[in-house]
């Protein structure tokens, strides 16, 4: 996948957010402005934004993300990825060889923590880095050819998962 593409997608993240009550006119606008930037960039896309979701096509493939209420764990997410039970999905975010959520719970971060490492364990993932501050973790699994790394925040009032899975190709 282009880099363009990917900073394209980080920048859509926050505008998909921003578009999520506009009426169709700044829908079909907000796509119009995303196409003809990524033509800029050398990227000829087709873009779609609805509502909470924003839809990219191009020929390196396709790329969605869901934010606010409408977010949901996307169909293609790994079922081997543990997606912890309970949490509120805030986004997701799918591109060509690999998935990225963003979760919410109100259960403390070792809770969290303890809870994915028991369930990642027993599907098959072999833990390949782990750093844990107070609060704050980063865990790296890798399963074949696949990588997931789990970053939990639990510094606020609530507490923050977020779940990367990538795919190496070859």
């Amino acid at each position: 996948m282009k880099r363009t593409l990917c900073f394209v997608m980080a920048g859509l993240m926050a505008a998909s957010l921003a578009l999520g009550g506009c009426k169709k006119a700044g829908e079909k606008a907000a796509e119009k402005a995303i196409e003809e930037g990524m033509a800029r960039e050398g990227v000829k896309a087709d873009v779609d934004v609805s509502g909470d979701k924003v839809t990219i096509k191009s020929e390196e493939g396709k790329a969605e993300f869901s934010g606010g209420k409408g977010a949901t764990v996307p169909a293609d997410f790994p079922k081997d990825v543990y997606v912890y039970e309970g949490a509120t999905v805030k986004a997701a975010l799918t591109v060509p060889g690999g998935c990225n959520l963003i979760l919410e719970t109100g259960d403390g971060a070792d809770k969290v923590l303890s809870a994915i490492k028991g369930k990642m364990a027993a599907n098959g993932w072999k833990e390949a880095m782990n750093l844990n501050q107070g609060g704050h973790s980063m865990v790296q699994y890798r399963k074949g050819h696949r990588s997931a790394m789990v970053n939990i925040d639990g510094s606020g009032k609530t507490t923050t998962i977020t779940l990367t899975t990538t795919e190496e190709k070859g």
